[in-house]
C-alpha cells in the first residue's frame, strides 16, 4: 500500500470523527523511501491530554500526534519559541488528508502565516549564551589532542555555529537533518562543506574558520566577562 493510501486507512478506520488530519515528512513530499515513516497530526475533540505514538499501520511506521486544537496551539506556541517548529511545518506544507468542518484549513493558513513571520528575535542574553557556547568549544576543537577528540567536538560545535548562523539570519531551526536542511535553504553550504573535510581528515583550520565567520556576524567571541547567575533558592 502506498503511503498516502496508508494514512488515509488509518484516519478512516482509528480516527473517524477527526476534525482535521495532515501527513507531513518525506511520505507526503513523495520522496519515501522503504525506510521512511508516516508523520501524521490528528485533530479531534475530547481529548484528556495530547499524545504522541509510534505504531505499525499496513507495513508503515507510523509517527502520531494527536490533539485537540487548543493543545496543539500550546505546542505550536512552544515550538515557535524554540525556534524549532516540526509541527507548523507539517501543517502548513504537508498533505491535508482531512478537513471536516474548515479547522485543517484554519490551521494551515494560521501554520503558513507562522512560518513566513520567521522566529522571535533573539534577546540579548540569548545571543550572549548561544556566542559563549560555541567560543567555548572552538577553544576545544583548536586544542584537541588527537584526531577522535577533534571528531567529537567539531560534531558539537556544527550544530552550535550552524545554529547560531540561523539565529544571526532569524531563521527557523531545526535537529539533525532539519538542521542541515536549514542551513541550506540559508545559503550556508560552507560550514557544511569544511566540517566534510575535516571529517574526512584534512586540515581543521578551515572549518574552524567558518565558526569565526559565524561568531564574527554574532558580534565576535565572547569569553571573559560572561556571567550567569542561578536563580535564588
Amino acid at each position: 500500500m502506498e503511503p498516502v493510501a496508508a494514512a488515509q486507512d488509518l484516519l478512516d478506520e482509528h480516527f473517524p470523527l477527526a476534525r482535521a488530519a495532515f501527513l507531513g515528512g518525506s511520505a507526503a513530499a513523495g520522496d519515501y523511501t522503504a525506510n521512511s515513516d508516516l508523520d501524521i497530526i490528528v485533530i479531534i475533540d475530547g481529548l484528556p491530554g495530547a499524545y504522541r505514538e509510534t505504531f505499525v499501520h499496513r507495513g508503515w511506521p507510523v509517527e502520531l500526534f494527536c490533539h485537540t486544537v487548543e493543545s496543539f496551539l500550546d505546542f505550536v506556541a512552544r515550538d515557535t519559541k524554540e525556534r524549532r517548529p516540526p509541527l507548523l511545518y507539517m501543517c502548513a506544507e504537508g498533505l491535508m488528508m482531512l478537513d471536516a468542518d474548515g479547522t485543517g484549513a484554519r490551521l494551515r493558513a494560521e501554520a503558513r502565516a507562522l512560518i513566513d513571520a520567521g522566529p522571535p528575535i533573539p534577546t540579548v542574553t540569548e545571543m550572549e549564551d548561544r556566542r559563549y557556547a560555541v567560543t567555548d568549544m572552538l577553544e576545544d576543537l583548536v586544542s584537541a589532542r588527537d584526531e577522535d577528540e577533534l571528531l567529537f567536538v567539531a560534531a558539537k560545535l556544527l550544530t552550535g555555529a550552524g545554529e547560531l548562523a540561523l539565529v544571526v539570519r532569524n531563521r527557523w531551526l531545526g535537529h539533525g537533518k532539519w538542521l542541515l536542511r536549514r542551513l541550506r535553504e540559508a545559503n550556508e553550504g560552507e560550514i557544511i562543506d569544511s566540517y566534510r573535510s575535516l571529517v574526512r581528515g584534512e586540515d581543521p583550520k578551515w572549518f574552524a574558520q567558518c565558526v569565526h565567520r559565524v561568531l564574527a556576524s554574532a558580534g565576535g567571541r565572547l569569553e571573559a566577562g560572561y556571567r550567569r547567575e542561578a536563580p535564588p533558592r
